[in-house]
Parts: structure tokens; sequence; C-alpha cells
């Protein structure tokens, strides 16, 4: 019995320790006294925890805070500068790399496009990949850099940490990914799917002001996908592939696709797709790629802008079957495809979800593209890794911080 009380006692000191994290996330900066208020904690176990903190560096003391009665208190926010977590985002024809302290704001980038004549399998994208995360983790030292998150293209078969296909990207296919990070680096690197990151960077950028509603971010780029924001949780479903609104039939007479259907949603929507209206046979050589549409589009070309209408009223179609199922409350549009001309997109989107659902259903709904300054998709998975060690902060923390704060590293 006594072992058990132990045990209640670890696990309980933990699960406080993470409501303190997660609230003074989402504050930003307060006291000790208001976060007791807002978690329902003894305000003596604040105090014990955030000296618990404040020895490991996750924390920090901000100045002074005017309370009640004109008494001034001590502010205390998440340590910007002492942790680091890695941040990992993999597309079809590209990935980037970027470091990122526990707020979640970038500190450096590094984004790799792959070459039209270049055909890398998976295993050398992989360690292209892994190469880049040791030279950051050299840099900074392993009592830094706590963890990675990488988002990937799905459909993600995050039971299975796999990739079950991306289209016109058969390499990766079956790729145990946990299985090579496991192997390769010394951290631990959590995977998710790229839309489900991108809803993770606009949760944290709302700070939770919409945990009630049920939003949905649509990250349309090479392939087109939806993180989906229930009572302020991602919804994965049973294998963790919900959200594949890119094999959503909008044509069932329509173009064949890789996943075997026909008229899947990215076949007309996605930024690969666009290219290839434009460019024909010629995609994907020197100067026939998506910059090259989008500045196209920017200077006034009328059939750019013509192929890229016609995506954004696909993309239209798509959604107007999102709403019929989930009826959600918010729908936030980013990626590739909401570069060329948001105010289009936002147009011919609105126009075609507007003439396809119930008036009180459209009434109901808010519907925007997404102003989020950087990568989204790159920032939530950097989020994710924070998350995690949110969840659980004594299991990520190393012993030697525990027992003390060291000097903060320096991002020169």
């Amino acid at each position: 019995m006594v072992q058990n009380r132990g045990i209640n006692q670890d696990v309980t000191q933990e699960m406080n320790r993470s409501l303190l994290l997660k609230n003074l996330r989402r504050e930003g900066m307060c006291s000790r006294a208001y976060l007791a208020s807002l978690t329902g904690l003894k305000q003596a176990t604040v105090t014990n925890i955030m000296k618990d903190f404040l020895n490991w560096g996750i924390v920090t003391e901000v100045g002074f805070l005017n309370g009640s009665k004109g008494r001034r208190s001590i502010g205390v926010s998440i340590n910007p500068d002492r942790y680091r977590v890695i941040g990992v985002r993999l597309a079809r024809k590209h990935y980037s790399v970027g470091l990122f302290d526990l707020t979640g704001t970038q500190i450096t980038k590094k984004r790799v496009d792959f070459k039209p004549e270049e055909q890398p399998d998976a295993e050398d994208i992989l360690n292209q990949i892994a190469a880049e995360m040791r030279i950051l983790m050299k840099k900074y030292g392993k009592d830094t850099i706590l963890a990675a998150g990488m988002a990937v293209p799905g459909p993600f078969i995050a039971k299975k940490n796999r990739i079950a296909l991306i289209t016109g990207a058969d390499i990766w296919k079956d790729v145990d990914l946990k299985k090579f990070f496991d192997r390769e680096l010394d951290i631990p690197v959590f995977l998710e799917h790229n839309a489900n990151a991108g809803a993770y960077a606009h949760m944290w950028d709302l700070k939770d002001a919409y945990r009630d509603d049920i939003l949905v971010y649509i990250a349309a780029g090479q392939g087109i996908g939806a993180g989906i924001v229930m009572d302020g949780k991602i919804y994965k479903g049973a294998l963790g592939t919900s959200g594949e609104i890119g094999h959503m039939t909008i044509d069932r007479n329509g173009k064949p696709c890789a996943c075997g259907n026909k008229g899947c949603l990215e076949r007309y929507a996605s930024s690969l797709e666009l290219v290839k209206a434009v460019y024909g046979d010629q995609a994907g050589r020197l100067g026939c790629n998506f910059e090259d549409v989008e500045r196209r589009i920017r200077e006034g070309d009328q059939f750019c802008i013509d192929c890229y209408q016609r995506a954004c009223e696909s993309l239209g179609i798509g959604i107007i079957n999102i709403v019929n199922v989930i009826n959600p409350d918010i729908i936030i549009i980013g990626d590739d495809m909401a570069r060329p001309d948001p105010e289009r997109m936002e147009t011919v989107i609105r126009e075609t979800v507007r003439e396809g659902i119930l008036a009180d259903v459209w009434e109901g709904l808010t519907l925007s593209i997404s102003t989020y300054q950087g990568d989204p998709i790159l920032t939530g998975a950097a989020i994710v890794a924070i998350d995690r060690i949110f969840d659980s902060p004594g299991q990520f923390i190393p012993a030697t911080n525990q027992a003390g704060a060291l000097e903060s590293p320096s991002d020169e």
C-alpha cells in the first residue's frame, strides 16, 4: 500500500505540473495566485511546483504584477531561453527543419526542395533530415533540445507510425518513421499528420479562444488534409487517419487517383494539380513549378487565374461536404494554395459553399483564409513536441537540470 501511495503521489504531482504549464502557456504571464485560482490547486502546491520549475529553468520570473487590494506579486511565464525543440515538416517535394523555444517561437529554419531531376528514396531523405537534426543537437546539446515533432503527409496511420499513401510518392509506403528516428537519434520524435499540426499551430495562435467550438484547419498544398478540433482536442479517428479530405470524391467519374478512387479532391484542388493545369506535360520542369504559377497569378496572368479559380471552386465543393458531415463553427484554409491570391480564394470558396449548404448552417459558419505568420505546419510539428513535454515535464527535463537551473544557451 505504501508503494502504491508513492506512485499515486508521483502521478498526481506530474498531473499538477502539466496543468500549471498548460495554463501558464495560455495566459502568457501571470502570478502564482492567479494560477491557483485558474487551476483550483492550493497556493502552497503552486508555489512548490513553481520553485521546481524555476530551478529546472522551464519557467522564469518576469517582474511585478498589480494584484488585488494594491498588492504586487512576481509574475511567472514559460522561459523562452532555456530549452528547445525541433520541428520537422515532410512534404512531397521538400522538407523543412526548424528550431523552436517552448513558447512555440521559431528560432531557425532550413528548407530543402527536391530538384526535379532528383529521385531520392525514403531512406536518403530521412538520413538528410536526421543529419540536420544532429547539427542542431550538437550545437545546443542534449540538455537543451528535449524532443522533436514531425509533420507528415497522409493518409498517416498513427497507430502504426507509417504513411499509408502519398500520391505521386510511393517511396514512403510502409516506412516505419518512428523506428528510424528511434534508431538514429537520442531524443524522442513525435509524429503527426500535417493538417493536424497546422490545426495545433492555429489553436496556440488563438490562445484556445475557440476551444468550445468545432474548428477545421484545411491544409491545401501539394496534398489536401484537414485537422479537426473538437472540445479543444484533435479528432483523429480509429487509426488516426481522420481528415483525409484529399481523397474525398467530388466527381465519381473524374480523374483516377493513385489511391484507387476516381475524382478525389486533391486531383482538382492541390498545388501539384494546379501546376499540371497550367503547364501540362511540362509540369515540374525548371520554371514550371508552383512558385512560377504563384508569380504569374499575382502578375495578373488570366489563364493562371482561371486555373486557380477552378481549383478554389473544387476546394469549395469539398468544404461543402465537410460542413454537411461535421457542421463546424470555424473553417480556416491555409498552406500553399492560399498564397497566390487569398482574397480571390476566400471569395470563390465562400460563394461556392454558401450556395451548397443550408442558409441556417451558413449563418453559423465562420470561414476564412489563414493569416498565420510563418509555416503553421512546421510550427505545429514543434508544438506537438512541446505539448508532450508539458504533459509530463518531469520525464523530459534531464535529471542534472532538475537538480538546479543551468545557464541559458546562446542562439548566436
